[in-house]
Order: C-alpha cells, then structure tokens, then sequence
C-alpha cells in the first residue's frame, strides 16, 4: 500500500464561486505561499464573473491586493479529480462534488469536518477519516450573497481562525 498523498493542489467549492470560495481560496493562498495550488470553483457558478466586491473589499482590507484576474469558473468532474483535496463551504457542495466525480470520495469534506479532523491530531493526508455525523447543520457556513456589507466581513471571521489551522495542518 502506497503513502498517502499530502495535498498540496486544494480546490475550495460554493455555489456562485464569487463569495465564499474566491474568500477561502484567496486566504489560505495568502498563508501557504509558494508549494501549493489552491482554487476554487461553484456548483452553479457565475462563470467568468469577477469575484463579488464585497469579497474583494475584505481580502483587500487584509492586505490581499492581487485578485483582479479572479474570474468565476463551473465545478467540473475534472476540477475534483485532478485536486488532492476538495472542500466545500456547505454540505451541498460537498455532495455536488462527489456526485461529480465519485472516485474522488475520500478526498471532499466539508471545511468544518476538515477542520474538527485537524483540531483532533488528524495526520496530513489527501483522504482524512470523517467519522462523525456529516449531515449536521453546523457544518454549513452561510452564504454571504444578497446580503449586507456585515455579512462578508463576518464570513471572514468565521473563515480565519478555520483557514489558519488547515494552513499550518497542510504545512505540516
């Protein structure tokens, strides 16, 4: 049985891949630096749309300043077999990406299932082990679109301390 594989290409899904997503990508890019391939993609993706503004405003607001070339793209069964680890941002995406490319199974999780495996010692692999309810609630992290200027700057929030603990999970 071979090793398995420590991911370094992450692809990150939602569902318009202009909130939440480009924000995680963008953020754990930012904190891994060079080594690592993070992406993302939506479900029912605005194609070719720039990323929302009020998305941009925060990753600017941290000092993230080189999203211009950011555009929207589809989830693809490509997309999810060709990354060593995909995450969604609700159970959703996470079922559309498995539905999407079957194989790949093992290696999409939701980020908050992601993150209770890293806050548990899980080891650095492309396939963690995922054994509490995976249907809850809470493991959904709210959509930002259609909603005030709050609502990103509370994502962001909510995505920092769990993206600061995959980034120093996935550097080991």
């Amino acid at each position: 049985m071979s090793a398995p594989v420590v991911p370094t290409r992450i692809l990150f899904v939602c569902t318009g891949n202009i909130c939440r997503s480009p924000m995680a990508q963008y953020l754990l890019a930012d904190r891994l630096g060079a080594g690592f391939s993070v992406t993302s993609a939506g479900t029912a993706a605005l194609t070719d749309y720039p990323m929302h503004v009020q998305t941009e405003r925060v990753l600017r607001e941290r000092g993230i300043g080189s999203v211009d070339d950011f555009r929207a793209r589809y989830l693809t069964a490509d997309l999810v077999a060709g990354a060593d680890l995909v995450i969604g941002l609700s159970r959703e995406h996470r079922d559309h990406a498995t539905a999407s490319a079957p194989m790949s199974w093992r290696r999409v999780v939701t980020l908050r299932e992601l993150d209770t495996y890293i806050a548990g010692g899980g080891a650095l692999t492309s396939t963690p082990q995922i054994a509490a309810d995976r249907n809850r609630d809470d493991l959904d992290i709210a959509d930002p679109m259609h909603q005030p200027p709050v609502a990103f700057d509370t994502l962001a929030a909510e995505l920092d301390p769990l993206i600061d603990r995959l980034a120093g999970w996935l550097r080991g």
